[in-house]
């Protein structure tokens, strides 16, 4: 659950929000990514090749 923070000022004699935060008690997985992206380099497969260069197709069958 968020807790939305929210900054106002006066804007020719009206109040209006200009800038809001969002307060999270969450616990955030980061650790959790950076294992999976560890365990992709390692795999057999290429992540993150250059989609611009064409693979010649005997290379992609099996």
């Amino acid at each position: 659950m968020a807790i939305r923070l929210s900054k106002f000022t006066n804007i020719k004699g009206k109040q209006v929000e200009f800038a809001a935060d969002n307060i999270t008690f969450d616990d955030r997985h980061f650790a959790r990514e950076a294992r999976s992206q560890k365990a992709q380099l390692q795999s057999v497969h290429k992540h993150g090749t250059n989609k611009g260069v064409k693979v010649p197709i005997h290379k992609k069958t099996t």
